[in-house]
């Protein structure tokens, strides 16, 4: 389940999310897959995770305001929630150029 502006919506898999957006991820799952793609180098999605508590990778932040101003995928946790903000930061490269012109992504696993 991820909201956004009030609004809920159910996922069984993957949703259109314009960059620069911030959107609540709601999960029973141990750990999630965070992945971005079809986006321009730069484009980036925040996620508030409830209940998560560590990333893959990333820059640690100090404040909600310093991951929010954050040019590379970063992470911050405050009590029992996890907010990432996932960069797109590479090219594209040429085998996606190749299979339909996705455009550069990226990807994060998190976890509880």
């Amino acid at each position: 389940m991820i909201s956004r502006g009030g609004k809920q919506i159910e996922l069984a898999g993957e949703t259109t999310i314009l960059s620069g957006s911030e959107v609540k991820v709601d999960t029973a799952r141990k750990s999630v897959n965070l992945a971005l793609r079809e986006m321009d180098k730069g484009s980036w999605v925040i996620f508030e995770l409830p209940g998560f508590a560590t990333t893959a990778a990333g820059a640690q932040q100090s404040s909600l305001a310093g991951l929010r101003n954050a040019s590379a995928t970063s992470y911050y946790k405050n009590g029992d929630t996890l907010w990432v903000k996932l960069v797109v930061a590479e090219a594209s490269s040429p085998m996606v150029a190749n299979v339909g012109a996705l455009g550069p992504r990226t990807s994060l696993d998190v976890s509880r």
